[in-house]
């Protein structure tokens, strides 16, 4: 005996030029709807109701020699009640009485709004929302745990309201509705240059899988957070490898199962313009299809484009005799071979290293800028990492109060004006200008479809097809 209400989910087909609701099983007995017997079918908005009426015009059909019951609705009327783009139905029987609405997730995907605002989480220090607002996106949210980066975010961003939380502590029914989600998921996971582990300072043990690592549930965490903001894009950034890895494999089914066209690649913005190279795996997904990631264009710039002026640079280079310990570092790991030796800068260089997230504590490896006539060298001004990263002059960073603070936010964020170009081309806007555009301006495509768990490898990453 079924026990009601029973509640199921059923796909809208279509037959002879109409939507068609099929209904059978034994449960339709159970619940009073015997083969034979007289049916009221009453449509309302997005919503019919099925009720047994004894002079009802309809009658339950049956199959299996009348042994189980059949409801057909076949008729334009449920084009009008439910619209086109509704294609599942939740189906909630219950004794003489049956209810069909959208499904939980097809209403989902319907009550997702496009109200210009962003929300984030695992903020950092603010700068993939930077992004998001220089694309014409209003922060409205975020979620960041380390206090001090929390503070940098709300001196930048004070629009947003800040929830400086662990995720598992946010309460998620506090936040606002946002059309975007962008989500900076913590990549010690998945970060090949980690030989420690941050939390606990022990030798990382590479037998096990990334999965392992105690931050690795960020992901799931973030998963839940997609599901209940609901917003009508999302947009993440993680480590080349977490591309392909399970946590990554499994975020994006889950995101396709949620209703969204997913495109995933492993992304270099030295190939789409940008002088410095942080290779990034980036997510897109949207609740419509047709995004398109923006076009690669070479980078015609040099580091001259990017360096202080030669007036306010000389005084900040240094001698062997001034620091001749670093100078033998670098010998040393030269003579040893194993790629420590730092890459040197001069005016006409056409690439920047990867500024790693201790780059201001001044360690060995890091690149440094060759003096263009003698013996001299010096580190890049937090400035010239600024126009590097595209991140504004005015961008609060707390440099006076910790230069080291600064860069990690700078070395451990994104590359803003990389992500602005993402970004403008979820809202087809002129990446340059901010305004609106009829078609996406200047973008690519290399990806996916929605509703498929075939994968395929393009040139640029992974992607649904």
């Amino acid at each position: 005996m079924t026990t009601f209400p029973r509640v199921s989910t059923t796909a809208l087909a279509q037959h002879n030029n109409a939507p068609r609701i099929w209904l059978e099983g034994k449960y339709l007995q159970d619940a009073g709807f015997v083969p034979g017997c007289h049916i009221q079918v009453e449509f309302a908005t997005n919503k019919i109701v099925i009720t047994l009426a004894p002079n009802g015009p309809r009658i339950v059909s049956s199959k299996k020699q009348r042994q189980v019951p059949v409801v057909d609705l076949n008729s334009s009327a449920i084009q009008t009640t439910f619209g086109n783009t509704v294609s599942k139905l939740q189906v909630i029987v219950s004794p003489n009485r049956i209810v069909l609405t959208p499904a939980h997730s097809t209403a989902l995907r319907a009550s997702r709004c496009k109200n210009g605002t962003e929300g984030s989480c695992f903020s950092g220090g603010g700068l993939l929302t930077q992004a998001a607002k220089q694309a014409g996106y209003t922060p409205a949210f975020a979620i960041e745990v380390d206090p001090g980066y929390a503070a940098i975010f709300e001196q930048n961003h004070p629009e947003a309201k800040m929830f400086n939380l662990s995720v598992e502590d946010v309460p998620l029914d506090a936040l606002p509705q946002v059309e975007i989600l962008t989500l900076g998921i913590p990549c010690s996971p998945w970060s090949k240059a980690r030989t420690r582990d941050r939390q606990t300072g022990n030798k990382r043990d590479r037998s096990l899988p990334p999965e392992a690592h105690p931050l690795s549930d960020l992901t799931v965490w973030a998963a839940l957070l997609i599901r209940h903001v609901n917003a009508a894009s999302v947009v993440i950034e993680e480590a080349p490898d977490y591309l392909n890895s399970s946590a990554g494999y499994m975020l994006r089914l889950f995101l396709e199962r949620a209703g969204y066209f997913v495109h995933a690649a492993v992304l270099d913005p030295i190939l789409y313009g940008e002088i410095s190279g942080r290779k990034r795996t980036v997510i897109v997904a949207t609740s419509e299809p047709g995004f398109q990631w923006p076009t690669p264009a070479p980078c015609t710039k040099t580091f001259a484009d990017y360096a202080d002026s030669p007036e306010l640079a000389e005084s900040q280079y240094f001698t062997p005799a001034e620091k001749p310990w670093l100078f033998q570092h670098w010998e040393t790991q030269t003579r040893k071979g194993n790629g420590f030796a730092p890459p040197q800068l001069s005016l006409q260089s056409t690439r920047v290293p990867v500024l790693r997230r201790r780059y201001f504590a001044q360690q060995g490896d890091g690149v440094v800028v060759k003096h263009p006539t003698r013996e001299a060298y010096r580190w890049l001004s937090l400035a010239e990492a600024r126009r590097i990263h595209g991140v504004p002059d005015t961008y609060f960073l707390d440099e006076e109060h910790s230069l080291t603070r600064a860069g990690e936010v700078i070395g451990q964020g994104v590359i803003v004006s990389f992500f602005q170009k993402i970004l403008s081309a979820l809202r087809h806007l002129d990446p340059t200008t901010g305004s609106r555009t009829t078609e996406p301006p200047n973008l690519h495509s290399t990806t996916t479809k929605h509703a498929s768990s075939n994968f395929a490898i393009n040139q640029m990453g992974f992607a649904f097809t």
